[in-house]
């Protein structure tokens, strides 16, 4: 009977920087609300971003993903697509440590 060879993979963190990048745009403000010990603010500005619920006037105001959820969403569109299969630069990005697209 053949014996199972066993398999080493080396495990290596890698940081989705265009992902990251897309949410730190939307993450900016809210932070600096936080910074000044605004956590209503922060917290309203979290929701109208990335929820689109406006809490001062109680209402969905789409205008908020703009500055929110759209750019999480092209930044995780750029790290698949970009860094994936089509283009593949995390393939020419491999030798840098801790960096994928």
């Amino acid at each position: 009977m053949a014996r199972k060879t066993k398999r080493r993979s080396t495990r290596n963190f890698k940081i989705p920087v265009a992902t990251l990048v897309g949410l730190g745009v939307g993450m900016v403000d809210p932070l600096m609300k936080l910074y000044h010990q605004d956590v209503r603010g922060a917290m309203a500005d979290l929701s109208y971003r990335y929820v689109g619920y406006n809490l001062p006037s109680k209402r969905l105001d789409f205008g908020g993903l703009q500055q929110g959820l759209l750019p999480l969403v092209i930044g995780a569109l750029v790290s698949k697509y970009v860094g994936g299969r089509p283009l593949n630069l995390n393939r020419y990005l491999s030798g840098i440590p801790l960096i994928k697209l």
